[in-house]
């Protein structure tokens, strides 16, 4: 495979704009796509750690598990491919920053809001069987899509690791996968544990980078932690239960660390606590007259109604929150079904356009698809998602004019070629019915003239 470098048109679709990043094994690169015009991102794993043939076919098993996993903390791979050998993911360009950015530059709730999403992501990939164990978590791998946090690049799970490059091509530590100052100390010993609770120990990493602006062990990570090397403490402006929390997840036994889901729920509850305290009414306060025994029986009454009135408040204040939490709750699953629904659209229109034989039957699978996603409001205020949407309707479009004007003059004498033509010709009418040339042919398709279609 040639060198990779701006402006270069990668398995004949994406135009390389600008390198992002590197690692070891790969290279992320802001690409776009020429057919459908949209800024995308590549990762695109290089010759340099050519995959295995295990490896390969690990990636595609790995691909077709990370596609099915709905939600809104991990995001959502569009494709995978191979080219020349080297399998890529592509994935969609998040412009709103990452975790890098909010280094030595973090508040108290902006940090739980962190821990709570990037640990609810983790726990859905853990939960998976066999789980997926991240192994790269790190400021750079979290990006920021509006008000919630984004896990990327977890394409590699434990499973696949281990095989996924030839073992002529590199040996010893550089075979580990992640980057080393987000590194667990199990991830340094001489098997090389790859554990979920390494991810828990990266993620304990990266907040404490965030919050003090300094890596926790330095570059040498938990190699330094196996040996002997202590953890300055975080200042005290954040609070003792965001500091120990950050601690725990720290810790050099990795059966003393928290789980994903138990780091989630803390956090969120953290978030909701802080919440009632800034929104509470002070009661507190009054007169300083003396009160004499025949009010303090008044004075009784007054605070149990007080007590009773906050306790329905509170009780009627649950009840909304909780419907609120549900309501929003399903409008956010069901946005991500929409969205998830779009990406099998997708799907099915890239294998439209690779295969021929299959490409009516993708094409109409990959127009329901959209159909789908259309049908949900929220997903309609997704612009980029949409823009990408009508580009790619209108492309199908055309190959279906195409395809009409060169098989029409011959579907009146082969009976296959007319089914074809009068398929494609409905595609065409689903998506602009009111084009004038689609409503003529349209009216034509079943006449028996030897006329051809297009004069």
């Amino acid at each position: 495979m040639a060198r990779l470098q701006e402006q270069f048109i990668f398995d004949c679709r994406y135009k390389l704009l600008k390198k992002l990043g590197e690692g070891g094994f790969s290279e992320v690169w802001l690409a776009e796509d020429v057919t459908t015009q949209v800024v995308l991102v590549l990762k695109v794993y290089l010759p340099t750690a050519q995959l295995n043939e295990y490896g390969v076919e690990s990636f595609r098993k790995e691909f077709a598990l990370v596609y099915n996993l709905n939600h809104p903390n991990l995001m959502k791979y569009t494709y995978f491919g191979i080219c020349v050998g080297n399998p890529y993911l592509v994935m969609p360009y998040y412009d709103s920053g990452s975790g890098e950015d909010m280094i030595g530059n973090c508040g108290e709730r902006n940090a739980w809001e962190f821990l709570r999403d990037v640990a609810s992501g983790l726990a859905c990939l853990h939960e998976q069987h066999p789980a997926i164990i991240h192994q790269d978590i790190k400021p750079a791998n979290v990006l920021l899509d509006g008000r919630r946090y984004v896990i990327t690049d977890f394409g590699i799970s434990a499973n696949v690791a281990k095989h996924v490059f030839n073992s002529s091509q590199e040996s010893g530590e550089s075979m580990r996968v992640g980057t080393v100052p987000y590194m667990a100390p199990e991830r340094f010993q001489e098997t090389d544990q790859i554990l979920v609770a390494s991810d828990i120990w990266s993620l304990g990493a990266s907040l404490y980078e965030i919050l003090s602006g300094k890596l926790p062990y330095g570059n040498d990570g938990g190699k330094a932690q196996n040996n002997g090397e202590k953890l300055e403490p975080l200042s005290d402006k954040y609070s003792e239960e965001l500091r120990n929390v950050i601690y725990q997840c720290l810790s050099l036994n990795p059966s003393d660390r928290p789980f994903a889901e138990d780091l989630s729920n803390f956090a969120s509850n953290q978030l909701e606590q802080a919440h009632l305290r800034t929104s509470s009414i002070n009661i507190s306060g009054g007169s300083s007259r003396k009160i004499g025994k025949s009010n303090g029986k008044s004075l009784k009454f007054v605070v149990l109604g007080l007590l009773a009135l906050l306790l329905l408040g509170g009780a009627v204040f649950g009840v909304m929150k909780y419907s609120q939490g549900v309501q929003e709750k399903q409008k956010i699953e069901a946005l991500e079904v929409a969205v998830s629904k779009y990406q099998e659209g997708v799907a099915f229109y890239d294998e439209g356009k690779k295969n021929g034989e299959q490409q009516l039957e993708c094409f109409g699978k990959a127009l329901d698809k959209f159909d789908e996603a259309m049908a949900n409001e929220d997903f309609n205020e997704k612009s980029e998602e949409v823009d990408q949407l009508k580009n790619i309707k209108d492309d199908i479009f055309k190959c279906c004019v195409s395809e009409i004007r060169k098989n029409w003059s011959i579907a009146r004498y082969d009976e296959y070629e007319h089914d074809r033509v009068v398929k494609y010709l409905q595609l065409a009418s689903r998506i602009n019915p009111d084009d004038p040339e689609i409503q003529r042919l349209m009216s034509k398709k079943d006449s028996s003239s030897s006329e051809t279609m297009f004069e």
